[in-house]
């Protein structure tokens, strides 16, 4: 009985916990500690024994092998940690169904939206969609017979003005409220015994990406129409009234029509070992595969070196800084140029960097110069101010758009730089870069 009990330790236990440690280990190389302490993604690990909803029988999912190759191949050729973290998440799915079962389509969504990428996503797009919002708030506040003013990101009512920022707007209010989603969605299909397929799951993240933003606006609304800064307790209590009204309940609702309507039943499991012949020279080479895509990037991390753009302005002496940044400096203006590597990777706008340095957005909008669209923005520490702008640009192309640039990238056409300029004062930050836009261009 004791040999019987070891044997099939062996087959059925010890197998797969190796591969799942080959797994980790790849991870402990490729990933530092720093990449997984984003709330986010503990959030999301904490979710995940709770989704995890056995739907069917064991099989060897050839789509997740495929996906896992997919995005292997991709951090092999640009050491893109992104990528690999997809390749891990795959290869754990793999592993799960081939020796446990079939798994809901919930957990794909919550590896979505625990992944850098989606925070990366969120980041790209959360400060489009305040400008967004803030236009859309002040319309409606002006229906309701409320004189305001947008300004960007800045709405001014009597004088005084109201910022919709990353508290009304951010990625992690957009972030937690589809893992608030993963979480209703999973509690009512554990406490029915139903589960939904990719089509109903997909629908019922869609509503909750509507409900947010309607979430953000009426709050934005309440708080301009209210007049209540952010310093007011009541500023908190509105932003968390308006999410339990317009956000909790309508997902609680939503999510048991849909299990009532279209939730299915689990099928029964196969219970026999599911290592045949064919299967073990793959049940070899992908954890092999992962793991030595993880020492790749484990390689790349420690050896990466983000090229420099070639810039010329004036008199200016470049300065090349770290992560492929350069700064020219005048009597007037601070330029920072930054490469972007590839379309698909994060640009860290100068809403990341002038923060990491203690500086305070004021006031963010667009504008238009020597027929140009750019950002500007006002920033403010410890009483100080300065005006900046910023824009992308690869010497022949300047856009703030993110697809626009994307696109371009990805078509095979010269990559873009983030141009940041800085000055003292809005007359003479204006001033410089109708210049540069006009005699006395940033070379690139």
């Amino acid at each position: 009985m004791i040999r019987l009990a070891i044997t099939r330790w062996n087959k059925e236990t010890a197998i797969p916990f190796i591969f799942v440690l080959i797994g980790l280990l790849g991870g402990a190389f490729a990933f530092t500690p720093a990449y997984f302490s984003n709330t986010n993604v503990l959030i999301g690990l904490c979710l995940l024994p709770f989704s995890f909803f056995i739907t069917g029988s064991k099989r060897n999912n050839f789509i997740y092998i495929c996906l896992l190759a997919f995005f292997a191949l991709l951090a092999l050729i640009w050491g893109v940690r992104i990528f690999y973290f997809l390749t891990l998440a795959f290869y754990f799915l793999w592993l799960f169904e081939y020796f446990a079962g079939r798994l809901n389509v919930l957990i794909l969504f919550l590896i979505v939206f625990m992944s850098p990428f989606f925070i990366q996503v969120i980041t790209i797009l959360g400060f489009p969609l305040r400008l967004t919002l803030s236009e859309y708030a002040g319309a409606l506040l002006n229906i309701v017979g409320t004189n305001v003013q947008v300004q960007g990101n800045m709405m001014i009512v009597n004088n005084a003005m109201f910022s919709v920022d990353e508290a009304c707007m951010g990625l992690n209010m957009l972030a937690i409220s589809m893992l608030m989603g993963v979480f209703v969605l999973a509690y009512r299909s554990k406490l029915s015994g139903t589960w939904l397929n990719l089509y109903c799951t997909s629908f019922f993240f869609i509503v909750v990406f509507i409900l947010n933003m309607i979430t953000n606006l009426i709050r934005i609304v309440v708080l301009v129409y209210l007049r209540i800064p952010p310093e007011n307790p009541m500023h908190e209590f509105v932003g968390i009234l308006c999410l339990v009204v317009y956000l909790v309940i309508p997902l609680h609702l939503i999510s048991g029509w849909l299990i009532r309507k279209y939730g299915k039943l689990k099928h029964e499991q196969e219970l026999q070992p599911r290592i045949h012949r064919g299967n073990r020279v793959l049940l070899c080479i992908l954890p092999l595969v992962v793991l030595c895509v993880g020492l790749s990037i484990e390689g790349t991390r420690k050896t990466s070196n983000i090229g420099h753009a070639n810039v010329q302005f004036g008199s200016g002496t470049p300065e090349n800084l770290d992560d492929g940044i350069t700064k020219v400096s005048t009597n007037e203006l601070l330029i920072y140029v930054k490469t972007i590597p590839e379309f698909f990777t994060g640009e860290h706008t100068p809403l990341m960097c002038w923060k990491g340095s203690g500086y305070e957005f004021a006031g963010v909008t667009t504008g238009t110069v020597a027929g140009v669209t750019i950002y500007k923005g006002i920033l403010v520490k410890d009483g100080n101010t300065l005006h900046t702008a910023w824009w992308y640009s690869n010497g022949e192309i300047e856009t703030i758009s993110q697809l626009d640039w994307r696109m371009r990238m990805l078509k095979g056409e010269a990559r873009f730089c983030l141009v940041n300029v800085t000055a003292k004062d809005e007359h003479t930050l204006m001033k410089s870069i109708a210049s540069i836009f006009t005699a006395h261009p940033i070379i690139l």
